[in-house]
């Protein structure tokens, strides 16, 4: 079972904490958020119901079976909440995966990194996914002109075609008119779940299929996560109990930024995705009436111990800013025995006879101690293993409970406005027709530049 626990908020844990009793009176705002997403849920919100839709299995593994019976390395083109879903599954789990099955997540459209990945792979033996919501995305459609090049330019349109599925909205778009016209496979991401909510979707679970992890299991386990967050009882019910952390530590500690700190290198880019989640759906500048409030808590990525060598510095002694959610893996995949060398060394010896992972709990301990005893709010959430199911179950608990922080805040937990702009802009500078005024506020804000070329 994953453990949500915020008594690192509270005094005598922390040096300066506030009064246990402020949990129960925040409890009626905790219950009118939940109650309000109870009540759009299957209307204009989809997220929950997203695993208990398992049909999904079934068709998402039939395409990879196809995909696998042609190609041993499966690209991803996707960028956002089209990417980080999958990639946070596929960095977590990959350890039980198929290690004969390769899955490359081109997340930017940096030249560079491309150009390098298709010099070193072999188009005969590689297929393509294409994941974009609303089927524009302006990167994503640029990742797959080059790449459907590679294809017919290599092994001719026909094999062009056949190494390529998609996943996008239900809306028409030019993705989705591409593959009809081409014979393509679609699998839709459901309307009213936004693209860093998609991660059990067909987003996350065509990669995770293709390299052999268990999407059924991972399902499963969302699935057991959805009845606990989706419980009446605000007060056992672990996203409520980890929103009214979160939100605790910013309203009433003034900690307006959280650090996700797992102890677990497996994930480590789940802290990417987390960092969209709690970043796009929290930081508005305008509530739900309108009103300018400039809310939002920062999240910021960290994982143990690596971080405790470089940020640990400035979350104890920097700004008081910040509260920390440590992620503890209780037991890890792989044990690893310390060998009895350099017996002669008694700064050594005190390892003989452990396990690598007593140290990484050791230091996990240490840190939390640390934080708490220096005023730095603590959340802990442990997981028993990190294994498919319990995975599925930390995807639901986060997404529940930033969606329940996002309506204690005020704001719309499921829109992105500003980014929206600046993608209008960029469409602008690139010539689009229709976005010409949104070039020009571009180029009224650059500065000059020097030399014939534009850079000396």
């Amino acid at each position: 079972m994953t453990i949500v626990s915020i008594d690192g908020l509270f005094v005598p844990f922390l040096e300066g904490g506030l009064a246990r009793k402020r949990l129960q009176e925040i409890e009626g705002e905790l219950r009118h958020a939940h109650r309000e997403l109870m009540s759009r849920r299957g209307k204009d919100i989809d997220f929950y119901d997203v695993p208990l839709a398992t049909t999904v299995i079934k068709t998402v593994t039939t395409e990879v079976t196809r995909l696998r019976s042609l190609a041993d390395d499966l690209l991803v083109l996707g960028i956002g909440g089209s990417s980080l879903g999958g990639q946070a599954i596929y960095s977590a789990l990959c350890g039980t995966a198929d290690r004969s099955f390769r899955v490359h997540f081109v997340d930017n459209i940096d030249p560079d990194t491309l150009s390098s990945l298709l010099e070193r792979l072999d188009p005969a033996k590689t297929a393509t996914a294409v994941i974009s919501k609303s089927g524009t995305t302006v990167e994503t459609l640029a990742l797959l002109l080059i790449v459907r090049r590679w294809f017919r330019v290599s092994l001719g349109k026909g094999e062009m075609r056949s190494r390529m599925t998609a996943v996008t909205g239900t809306e028409d778009s030019l993705l989705r008119e591409l593959c009809q016209a081409e014979g393509i496979r679609v699998f839709e991401i459901p309307t009213h779940v936004a693209g860093r909510y998609s991660a059990l979707t067909a987003v996350g679970l065509l990669p995770a299929a293709f390299v052999g992890i268990d999407i059924g299991a991972l399902l499963e386990g969302a699935a057991s996560m959805v009845k606990k967050v989706t419980a009446d009882d605000v007060l056992d019910n672990p996203a409520c109990i980890l929103a009214a952390g979160g939100w605790l530590a910013s309203h009433d500690l003034g900690r307006t930024s959280l650090v996700m700190m797992p102890y677990c290198d497996a994930l480590r880019t789940t802290t990417a995705w987390f960092v969209q989640l709690w970043g796009e759906s929290l930081g508005k500048r305008r509530n739900r009436l309108g009103e300018e409030v400039r809310t939002g808590q920062t999240p910021i990525p960290a994982v143990g111990a690596t971080d405790q060598h470089t940020q640990l510095q400035l979350f104890l002694e920097g700004p008081r800013d910040k509260a920390v959610m440590l992620v503890e893996v209780a037991k890890h995949r792989s044990l690893l025995p310390i060998p009895d060398e350099l017996e002669e060394r008694e700064e050594a010896t005190f390892l003989h006879g452990r396990d690598l992972s007593e140290i990484l709990d050791a230091e996990r301990r240490a840190t939390r101690a640390a934080l708490l005893e220096g005023g730095v709010p603590v959340i802990d959430v442990v997981l028993p293993v990190l294994d498919p199911a319990r995975m599925g179950a930390l995807l639901v608990l986060f997404q529940a409970a930033c969606a329940t922080t996002g309506i204690m805040l005020g704001v719309n937990p499921f829109d992105q406005p500003g980014v929206e702009e600046s993608r209008r802009m960029a469409l602008g500078l690139l010539g689009r027709p229709g976005y010409e005024s949104e070039a020009k506020r571009v180029l009224l804000r650059e500065s000059p530049r020097r030399g014939p070329e534009g850079i000396d």
